[in-house]
């Protein structure tokens, strides 16, 4: 296994970690369950934490694929820049939803407010990454791009068709 294996990997983990934990946080909400609740936490905190690995090994991932034919290197721009911004959005996120599990662990009451701000927090966590999942899914799952079906020369430029 390499980090372009460890990239594909652990994305799945951390934005469906988010998206679980964000249903499970509005069920919380909504039938005011802590136990969903610190359920959610532990979930945003878990894929924070799984957020690191996927973020630290991009890089590497891009080496392995930005030569092959058929990618575009805007594609896989896009894919880092959506990425700088889902990394600080999910490690706030991350770091919210610790201080709230510790807080809760220990007894201690959680303001709604508090609560709020997690749940605004997750959304755009949450949207932001399975974004940027999406993006980078663009790179080599063409069917995802708006030139699928175009062919590709060896040096990853789309040919032009003879009427």
């Amino acid at each position: 296994m390499n980090t372009t294996h460890i990239h594909l990997l652990l994305n799945h983990v951390a934005i469906l970690g988010a998206l679980f934990s964000v249903i499970l946080l509005l069920a919380g909400m909504f039938i005011k369950s802590d136990i969903l609740k610190k359920t959610a936490l532990l979930g945003f905190v878990l894929a924070a934490l799984a957020s690191i690995p996927v973020f630290l090994t991009g890089e590497p991932a891009e080496e392995s694929v930005e030569h092959l034919p058929g990618i575009v290197e805007a594609t896989i721009h896009e894919h880092e820049e959506s990425a700088e911004f889902s990394i600080w959005a999910i490690e706030a996120l991350g770091a919210f939803s610790l201080l709230g599990f510790i807080m809760m662990f220990r007894g201690s009451s959680i303001k709604s407010g508090f609560m709020g701000l997690v749940l605004i927090l997750s959304l755009i966590a949450a949207g932001s990454i399975s974004y940027t999942g999406y993006l980078g899914g663009k790179i080599r799952h063409t069917e995802l791009s708006p030139t699928s079906g175009v062919p590709v020369n060896s040096g990853g430029e789309a040919e032009e068709e003879d009427d």
